[in-house]
């Protein structure tokens, strides 16, 4: 045999042998749905709030998750994960989070029954130095675990929320429609008697958690039973909606509603089921001679902030949130934020949109993804508090 023959078939052999050792050693990815199951334990993405990805299994006690947006007009940087590890005996999972492009954001939470969560200890994460992977040890007993970028603040989770406010309270919510996905959307109404309103919005982005506690403890100091509440009550309407996006949530969506819309970007176009919601009531408050007179949209972002207009956009009342944010400041000794006061934009965002129509201030409250949450929370109620003590003086 010539040579030349000779290494010919030597290297279609090893093509060969490449192609099917190719072959054997990279298993094809288990769609998100599916149990992922790795020899010693189960990897399970079917509840609410839940997004995996397509799973990879690498070993008998390892897997890879691709972490993936609801859709291609996703452009916020908000990698949302939220998964179930089912044991089949007691170690450690190893789980890589692959984000693709995007880059690692939210310390993982970790929980034992899907409702108290904890950080995962920074020991057990590793993170890859251009930020496109988190590599997550996971111990495991013979219980399931959770484990999500953020608590799990599912729509079960704000109705039981909404039950306990209106057994404390004695203040009913009432059901102002329905999501795109037929998910019912609450608002609490203090009175339909006073004339002057106070507007609250939450979780219009569903990887936005942080914002819920703020916004949690700030309505529960509105509808308190101490002498401050009621008399700001007697004056002033309290409408507070928790959750604009239900359908984001339970689909463990990073920023959009079931439409594929940022729902904080359709406000003035109200498109969308959800934002519709908000343009009828606004249109029957008016209709029935009612004054909106604050307008605070609860988020999340990488640090605690207010963002409010700027000396360009006066407010009615002038210099209300200057004013708050400083008197609630003095307050506060272990919950740092910053007031970013900004010009009025065309960005159709709930802030822009309620400045234009109403000459108010607009405000939106934004909590640091990973801001101790009893600080939180405890920071809300100071807010609440300085909020009704300057409107009674300022805002009537």
């Amino acid at each position: 045999m010539k040579p030349s023959k000779k290494i010919g078939r030597l290297l279609a052999v090893c093509v060969l042998t490449a192609l099917l050792t190719s072959c054997v050693s990279q298993p094809l990815p288990i769609p998100a749905g599916s149990a992922c199951n790795a020899a010693n334990f189960s990897v399970v993405d079917g509840f609410a709030g839940a997004r995996r990805g397509p799973c990879t299994i690498t070993g008998a006690d390892s897997v890879r998750l691709d972490i993936l947006r609801e859709d291609d007009r996703v452009s916020n940087p908000s990698p949302w994960y939220a998964f179930k590890l089912t044991p089949n005996k007691p170690g450690t999972a190893k789980v890589v989070l692959d984000y693709q492009t995007w880059e690692h954001r939210y310390v993982p939470k970790i929980s034992s029954d899907g409702n108290t969560w904890r950080p995962l200890d920074s020991g057990l994460v590793e993170i890859s130095a251009n930020l496109h992977q988190a590599t997550l040890h996971v111990p495991l007993t013979n219980e399931p675990v959770w484990i999500a970028a953020q608590e799990l603040i599912t729509p079960r989770v704000n109705i039981a929320w909404i039950r306990r406010i209106a057994e404390r309270f004695g203040v009913s919510p009432t059901e102002i429609g329905k999501s795109r996905g037929g998910e019912p959307i609450h608002a609490f109404d203090s009175s339909t008697d006073a004339k002057d309103v106070i507007l609250l919005i939450g979780r219009q982005h569903p990887t936005e958690v942080s914002g819920a506690f703020a916004f949690f403890s700030f309505v529960e100091t509105l509808f308190d039973s101490s002498e401050l509440a009621g008399t700001f009550r007697q004056h002033f309407r309290v409408i507070a909606i928790p959750l604009l996006n239900p359908d984001g949530v339970i689909s463990g969506n990073w920023r959009h509603n079931l439409g594929g819309i940022d729902l904080n970007r359709d406000w003035g176009p109200f498109t969308q089921p959800e934002t519709k919601l908000i343009a009828n009531l606004l249109d029957e408050l008016d209709r029935n001679g009612h004054r909106i007179r604050l307008f605070i949209d609860f988020h999340s972002t990488t640090r605690n902030l207010f963002y409010t207009q700027d000396d360009s956009s006066v407010t009615d009342p002038p210099d209300f949130a200057y004013t708050w944010l400083r008197n609630a400041q003095s307050r506060l000794s272990n919950y740092f934020f910053t007031d970013e006061a900004r010009p009025t934009s065309d960005t159709a965002n709930g802030k822009n949109y309620m400045y234009k129509r109403y000459g108010i201030p607009a405000l939106t409250y934004e909590v640091g993804n990973e801001t101790d949450r009893i600080a939180t929370r405890e920071a809300a109620v100071i807010f609440a508090e300085e909020m009704m003590k300057l409107m009674l003086s300022q805002g009537r």
